[in-house]
C-alpha cells in the first residue's frame, strides 16, 4: 500500500543522539519538549490516518483499526532490522496516543522521564509508570520501544500478534 502523507511532518526532538547518551539536563529538555508537543503530535497522527481513511479513536475497535493500518503500511529500509526513518516518527506519535490511552484507562499511570539505572534500556526515555500490581515500584512500559519493535518484526516478516496494540493496552490495565 502507499501512504498518503498529506503534509505529515515528524516531531523534532531537538537532539541528534540517543537519549541515554545525552547529559541529563539535555535529555530532560527533550522529554519536556515531547510532552509539550504531545497533543499536537496526536492531532498530526489523526490527520495522517484521516488522509488514509482511518479515524483515530481510543476504543478497542479504534485501536485495532490503528494497528491494522500500521501493519499494512509500515516499511523497512534496505536493512531489515530498521524501519524507514519516517516510520520512527509515526511510531513516536502512535506511542504518545497509546500511552495517553493507557493513562486514560488507568489514571494512576503517568508519563515519566526515567532516570533509574543508567544501564536500563528505558534510561532517560519517556515511559509509563505507576503500576501497582507488580512487585517492582519502578516497573515501566516503554511504549515507544514496544511499537518500534513491533514495526521491525512486521517488516522482517516475523511472527506478531495481529491485535498487538489492543493486547498491550489490556495488559497495561491488568497490571495498573
Amino acid at each position: 500500500m502507499s501512504v498518503a502523507w498529506d503534509g505529515y511532518s515528524p516531531f523534532d526532538p531537538g537532539v541528534n543522539r540517543p537519549l541515554h547518551e545525552l547529559p541529563r539536563r539535555e535529555a530532560r529538555k527533550a522529554f519536556d519538549r515531547l510532552m509539550a508537543a504531545k497533543n499536537d503530535r496526536k492531532a498530526s497522527l489523526g490527520q495522517l490516518l484521516a488522509a488514509n481513511g482511518v479515524t483515530l479513536d481510543d476504543s478497542d475497535d479504534g485501536i485495532q483499526r490503528l494497528d491494522d493500518w500500521f501493519r499494512d503500511n509500515v516499511e523497512g529500509n534496505a536493512r531489515v532490522d530498521r524501519l524507514e526513518n519516517i516510520w520512527y516518527a509515526v511510531v513516536n506519535d502512535i506511542s504518545l496516543f497509546l500511552g495517553d490511552t493507557m493513562i486514560k484507562r488507568s489514571p494512576n499511570l503517568r508519563w515519566e522521564f526515567f532516570t533509574k539505572g543508567k544501564r536500563d534500556v528505558g534510561y532517560q526515555r519517556h515511559v509509563i509508570l505507576g503500576y501497582t500490581k507488580v512487585a517492582d515500584p519502578y516497573y515501566y512500559v516503554d511504549i515507544d520501544m514496544v511499537v518500534a519493535t513491533y514495526g521491525v518484526r512486521i517488516v522482517a516478516n516475523m511472527e506478531t500478534r495481529p491485535d498487538m496494540f489492543v493486547a498491550v493496552l489490556a495488559e497495561s490495565e491488568a497490571y495498573a
